[in-house]
């Protein structure tokens, strides 16, 4: 029982580590987004993959130890909240392991905040980008006549800028 025990307590602090891996990774992304560095950018979204690949990983080993200590304290392999399991076992490993839960619960809010503020940068550059192609776009001569004639006029080229609409 108590190989399972520190198994489990390793698989959560190998959690922790790749959490806060990709806690950090996000505030790097947040630098690269705000000064445009589209190369960097697209290293760290590479490297956030990589890192929610290894949870994954992780995730399925954590889930096996803690259904594999389920079955042998309650019979019943279905118990896979950290919570329940703890009031289920001994001294020190339940306050143990309820604090590792509890700070792998604060990583995971934190990731969703920094990941919830990359995101709206991310959209207001992309409001941005659309408001330059607005305005550009607008900026076709706005005296553009046919005459009688049935030529415009104005003899130079005109268009839209950057844009596919006529």
């Amino acid at each position: 029982m108590e190989s399972l025990l520190k198994e489990l307590k390793h698989r959560i602090h190998q959690q922790q580590r790749l959490y806060q891996t990709l806690l950090d990774l996000f505030t790097a992304e947040r630098s690269a987004i705000l000064v445009s560095d589209v190369e960097r950018l697209n290293r760290i979204v590479g490297d956030k993959e990589r890192v929610l690949q290894d949870i994954g990983k992780v995730e399925v080993r954590r889930r096996h130890t803690t259904e594999q200590l389920a079955r042998r304290l309650h019979g019943d392999g279905q118990i896979t909240n950290l919570t329940r399991l703890c009031g289920l076992i001994e001294e020190p490993w339940a306050t143990e392991l309820a604090a590792a839960g509890q700070e792998l619960k604060s990583l995971v809010a934190a990731i969703q905040t920094a990941s919830e503020r990359n995101r709206s940068l991310c959209l207001h550059a992309l409001q941005f980008v659309n408001g330059s192609i607005r305005m550009i776009t607008n900026l076709i001569d706005p005296d553009l006549v046919y005459h009688s004639s049935g030529k415009l006029g104005h003899e130079r080229p005109v268009g839209r800028m950057l844009s596919g609409a006529a």
